[in-house]
């Protein structure tokens, strides 16, 4: 698979206004950049607008006011999805199709080659469930399958939101080596409470101090 193109992937935000109520705004005036190659461990408290930078960074929910750039073009152009994937926490499967079915259909929607992306799935333990209906798969396997379908193609950035929940040992790390060989080239952003053992060399920052107006909070080695 090739690698991205771009040598320096970013998240930027730039007077960032945004929110789901004009009353209660999330982020408001958040300005940050997080510059790869780099592994960056985004934390933060209940409320803090983890999800809501996710759904920015995906270009899915737009800002009232400001920019969100994801490596040099505005998270809302159509052109930014071949460089961005976005794997949310709440898995959102097809009860009756199978696992293998769904790595299809994310390569075909990435016109990605899906024999190595179901070597992938092989290698986080599923292999023996690819035939099995989604709808069947335990929890551990269903959040391997929605981090595969997330994920597959070429890309430069990409933000996982708590992608080791209910994964077992064996998925975990393998999931951790995978990402930790992408770190060579990729913006790799990972939201989560905790990374326990599983990637320690991740620089780790805090949500609230970023957007607090602490500008360039970059990530860049």
């Amino acid at each position: 698979m090739p690698e991205a193109q771009n040598p320096f992937p970013t998240i930027a935000l730039d007077q960032v206004f945004a929110g789901y109520t004009p009353e209660r705004p999330v982020f408001e005036d958040a300005s940050f950049t997080l510059t790869g190659p780099a592994l960056v461990h985004v934390k933060g408290s209940n409320g803090s607008g983890k999800s809501t930078l996710v759904e920015l960074v995906s270009g899915y929910l737009r800002p009232w006011q400001g920019k969100v750039i994801v490596s040099g073009l505005s998270a809302s152009d159509p052109n930014s999805r071949d460089k961005r994937r976005i794997c949310r926490s709440e898995p959102s499967l097809f009860a009756p199709m199978t696992a293998k079915d769904h790595i299809r259909f994310a390569c075909i929607a990435r016109d990605s080659d899906p024999g190595p992306e179901l070597d992938r799935a092989i290698r986080l333990g599923m292999g023996e469930w690819l035939d099995e209906n989604a709808g069947n798969l335990s929890t551990g396997n269903t959040r391997k399958l929605w981090y595969l379908m997330n994920t597959v193609g070429n890309f430069d950035t990409v933000m996982l939101d708590e992608p080791f929940n209910g994964v077992d040992a064996h998925g975990a790390h393998a999931m951790a080596a995978e990402i930790r060989s992408w770190v060579k080239t990729k913006l790799v952003v990972i939201i989560t409470h905790s990374l326990q053992d599983l990637l320690p060399e991740a620089k780790s920052v805090s949500l609230e101090e970023l957007v607090s107006g602490h500008r360039g909070a970059g990530a860049r080695k």
